[in-house]
């Protein structure tokens, strides 16, 4: 494991502390699980821009164009 020295403002850190607390983890702990979640969150975006690029834009009209056009199911109503 290795050590990185972050400087976060006052008002960020008390809040960071907080949350912590409130969650029964060390600071360390929920820095790590925020950060971790993050660069998930940018892995999933950056595999989603992968597929949109490799996407066939006239194939998806098509398979688009066979689906019926019928009244949704009861319950399957867009609000």
């Amino acid at each position: 494991m290795s050590s990185y020295t972050l400087l976060l403002p006052n008002d960020l850190l008390e809040e960071i502390s907080q949350l912590a607390n409130e969650n029964d983890v060390s600071l360390d702990q929920w820095l790590v699980a925020a950060i971790s979640e993050k660069v998930g969150a940018a892995r999933t975006e950056r595999l989603l821009r992968h597929y949109a690029e490799k996407a066939d834009e006239e194939q998806f009209a098509q398979i688009l164009a066979r689906v019926p056009d019928v009244e949704p199911l009861p319950g399957d109503e867009l609000l």
